[in-house]
């Protein structure tokens, strides 16, 4: 008689595993090497225009994450969620987003499509009590062109002024959870960033002369941050209440900046005047967040964060910035409507909503940038336990058209797919 216990799963099982594996490799090489695109003119202010490593269920409840955990979700914004993942489930999960922009300043008006990779991530548990995953995902994005014409200070004539921004930052994220107890668990992010932001402003002048002034700026970035961030679950009887937290301590990331300045005269001869690279390092804020959230019989979850960032306090390359601390408020809610028999498959879906409202980092002429959204989202459910696809959509607005600004109205839809595989079955053979 042979009584074997835990054993590793069919061999077939593996191949799938090391073929997940290739995949979430190849698609870090090409993240890693490609700029995710915006085409906000707000970009042009501070790092550009700043990304969340959020998952599908997040987004679909307005960014609501810092107490949300479940056992098949890679939770980021709050690692201490990963110790509660499915301990049989490798999870592998990757997001790609469109965003449709329309641009309002008084009477005129432009519309723009961005398509990004949005993140790409794998977790799985090592024990009981521990759990580690990883992630690339977007930091910030540049992509604007803006155009402004300018009278010459003391003469009558004009000038041309040409701004374009391309580029932005990545983070490579290795993400751990551990349940100190049944109810409280604790996690740290560790997050690499790199990436390099370019920024070129060219100036010509009207009336016939080829006079171009032309000034080249490139930001190459790559340092380690941190995060940290906790979990803590109460029974009220029929609810359970879930209280997180995070804190990311203010960190310098080096920096080397590559300037260059060129005049081109009449005759059409070009010289370079000024060439200089200049090594620092720029802040990440200190910032801090706190979540709760309300669920029921596993199938209702309803739940709201706060995040603060204190933007106000960075330097870079040791000069003080002129950005703002951001503030940003969630609030969303989950039905699972499968029970466990459900045989309809709109009974099998999950379904989401929420908003928010972000005060932004940046203020131009004492005005304010901040963004607000409604967001919508369903899950649903592959064949054979295979996995998840969430399916987000946000509806916001951005800016405003006081004072000749710009407002931005955009839909965004993020597609998030989970894939399930199951590392490790019980067996016996008697």
């Amino acid at each position: 008689m042979c009584n074997i216990g835990m054993i590793v799963k069919p061999f077939y099982s593996a191949k799938r595993i090391i073929a997940l594996l290739s995949i979430s490799l190849v698609f870090l090489t090409s993240s890693a090497i490609a700029q995710n695109s915006t085409s906000s003119p707000y970009s042009y202010y501070g790092l550009g225009e700043l990304s969340m490593n959020s998952t599908g269920n997040s987004i679909s409840m307005g960014g609501a994450s810092l107490a949300y955990r479940g056992g098949r979700v890679l939770n980021f914004q709050n690692p201490a969620a990963l110790a509660h993942v499915d301990s049989l489930k490798f999870i592998f999960n990757v997001g790609m987003g469109v965003k449709f922009t329309n641009l309002n300043q008084r009477d005129k008006s432009d519309s723009f499509n961005d398509y990004n990779l949005t993140r790409l991530a794998f977790g799985f548990k090592v024990s009981p009590r521990y759990s580690t995953a990883f992630s690339i995902s977007p930091y910030s994005n540049l992509g604007y062109e803006i155009t402004e014409r300018e009278k010459v200070i003391g003469s009558d004539r004009y000038l041309n002024r040409s701004l374009k921004g391309s580029g932005g930052l990545n983070q490579l994220t290795w993400s751990n959870g551990v349940k100190v107890t049944k109810d409280f668990s604790l996690g740290f992010n560790a997050t690499y960033l790199f990436g390099n932001n370019s920024r070129d402003e060219i100036i010509t002048l009207e009336s016939g002369s080829s006079y171009v002034y032309q000034n080249n700026s490139k930001l190459i970035s790559k340092g380690i941050y941190l995060d940290f961030g906790a979990q803590y679950q109460m029974d009220l009887g029929k609810y359970d209440l879930t209280l997180g937290a995070k804190y990311q301590p203010k960190l310098g990331v080096s920096a080397k900046q590559i300037i260059k300045v060129t005049n081109y005269n009449s005759s059409g001869v070009g010289n370079s005047p000024y060439d200089k690279t200049n090594r620092g390092t720029f802040d990440v804020p200190e910032g801090y967040g706190i979540g709760f959230g309300l669920s029921k019989n596993k199938q209702f979850w309803l739940g709201g964060d706060y995040l603060h960032e204190k933007w106000s306090e960075t330097k870079v390359f040791e000069k003080e910035s002129s950005l703002r601390d951001r503030n940003k408020f969630s609030l969303g809610m989950e039905y699972k409507a499968d029970d466990g028999y459900a045989r309809k498959f709109f009974k099998k879906m999950t379904y989401r909503l929420g908003g928010f409202y972000d005060t932004g980092y940046i203020t131009i002429d004492d005005e304010k940038i901040s963004t607000m959204g409604l967001s919508l989202g369903f899950g649903i459910p592959m064949a054979r336990d295979g996995g998840m696809i969430n399916v987000a959509v946000e509806f916001g607005t951005s800016g405003t058209t006081s004072d000749g600004l710009v407002r931005e109205d955009f839909t965004r839809i993020t597609v998030d797919i989970n894939l399930f595989e199951t590392w490790f079955i019980k067996r016996k053979y008697h």
